[in-house]
């Protein structure tokens, strides 16, 4: 039984284009920090094997800053040993920084052709081989035969399972199934798999090491535990300080302002501090009642809330607010229900009658939509 951590798709030194410079900066940081934390994680668990299954760093913008933290890291765990599959992100190219920087000795990095490490002591036998560019169409799996059954085999790579035409090492699970490995270590894929298994052989996506948008919502961590001949027990593991989130909350017309608020934070109650939060107020509320992102937190607020109001009365009224609620249903009327232009309509609708009642709604931006 071999004790082990798995970590992929760290992006050290991503752009975090559509952030501020201040903003990306401190993305940039905490993300440093996160990799620095299951560094420090693995030396206080006593875990000798950490796997890095590619995607470390974006190769295109890393910096000699990065390159000293990775090494500082690695050497700070002597007791650990880390073994690095460069992906697509980060390929073992003429310039890439696996092959400029002097890692200390603990740091296995595979190279151009399958490679495997063995371990006697733990009966255990490493293998990998790099990228060497952005994209591969051959199975991460094809050069890997023969192996020693006797041994704990495990797999370090980087690909996607059950996506024939892939670009980046695509992998079928009849594959895994006929492997012969007791585990393979993956990278690419962002979002948690938890432990799966084909045949005799398990397998698993760790995720992201933290979120970086609101595409990348959700617990974000490494992988830690034990694998064994015919067993794998793996867990996942938060080190990211800052999560990102999607929440939707329903109002009612019966809650007064400060009501809705209290009741909105009951429902985000069990998020952590860092949480980067989008979100969104549905439900029906009184046309008094007007909640700003300020009044809940630090969040992204997208109110899709609509004001309690007798249309048949407004519809007679001859008011300006009739008149246009008037017009625009008509244009509703025209359009599917749920298609886009449906849509648009609608939020124009309330975003008028909100503005003709001196409600004003905070509108997202273009990025925040996304």
């Amino acid at each position: 039984m071999v004790k082990i951590m798995h970590i992929a798709d760290v992006h050290l030194d991503s752009p975090f284009a559509m952030r501020s410079p201040s903003q990306a900066e401190r993305c940039k940081t905490e993300l440093r920090g996160a990799f620095t934390s299951a560094i420090m994680f693995a030396r206080a668990q006593s875990i000798g094997i950490v796997l890095i299954s590619g995607d470390l760093f974006d190769g295109e913008y890393v910096t000699p800053d990065t390159r000293d933290l990775l090494i500082e890291a690695f050497a700070s765990a002597p007791e650990c040993r880390f073994f690095i599959c460069p992906g697509n992100h980060d390929p073992l190219t003429p310039n890439s920084v696996y092959k400029s920087a002097a890692f200390p000795s603990n740091v296995h990095i595979f190279g151009e052709t399958a490679e495997c490490v063995e371990i006697p002591e733990q009966n255990l036998a490493i293998y990998g081989r790099a990228y060497t560019a952005r994209h591969q169409i051959s199975s991460p799996l094809a050069d890997f035969h023969d192996l020693n059954k006797s041994k704990i085999n495990i797999l370090v790579c980087h690909g996607e399972v059950d996506v024939p035409m892939s670009e980046y090492g695509p992998i079928s699970k009849k594959e895994i199934a006929d492997s012969g490995f007791d585990y393979i270590a993956l990278g690419h894929i962002h979002r948690n798999s938890g432990v799966q298994k084909e045949g005799n052989t398990y397998w698993c996506y760790p995720g992201c090491l933290q979120g970086r948008g609101f595409d990348e919502t959700g617990v974000k961590g490494v992988m830690v535990g034990f694998v064994d001949k015919g067993s794998c027990d793996l867990r996942l593991m938060e080190v990211a300080r800052r999560r990102f989130e999607e929440r939707t909350v329903e109002l009612n017309a019966s809650m007064d302002k400060y009501g809705a608020i209290d009741y909105i934070k009951s429902q985000l109650k069990d998020l952590p501090l860092e949480t980067e939060l989008r979100l969104t107020l549905t439900g029906e509320i009184a046309g008094g009642v007007l909640i700003n992102a300020s009044d809940i937190g630090s969040c992204t607020l997208i109110d899709k809330t609509v004001p309690k109001t007798d249309y048949t009365a407004l519809e007679k009224s001859g008011t300006l607010k009739g008149v246009f609620y008037t017009k625009m249903k008509e244009k509703l009327d025209l359009l599917e229900v749920g298609s886009p232009e449906y849509d648009t309509v609608l939020e124009a609708m309330k975003i008028g009658l909100a503005a003709l009642a001196d409600r004003i709604i905070e509108i997202p931006d273009a990025e925040e939509r996304q």
